[in-house]
């Protein structure tokens, strides 16, 4: 098989990655978390890059790596434990 058609899993669906950004960017806030998020999407970009896809294609799954980390952060705060309240 050449090289051509083979592709990567894309990174939006890489669930333990989500899971792991969502849970460091859930920890973080302001120019921290800002900091972070940069550095990740810097790191994530290159990564794709040096797979082969150009950087247009590259900047599209960052983008949709991030929306999933969004969707995980947004999912985790709606479980988290409420005081159930009694009369």
């Amino acid at each position: 098989m050449s090289s051509e058609k083979v592709r990567a899993f894309p990174i939006d669906r890489q669930l333990f990655l989500v899971r792991e950004v969502a849970a460091k960017l859930g920890n973080l806030h302001g120019e921290t978390a800002t900091s972070f998020w940069k550095t990740k999407a810097a790191e994530l970009l290159d990564l794709i890059v040096g797979t082969g896809r150009d950087r247009t294609a590259a900047g599209d799954e960052v983008r949709r790596f991030f929306l999933a980390v969004q969707r995980e952060l947004s999912a985790g705060a709606t479980v988290e434990e409420v005081p159930i309240l009694t009369a």
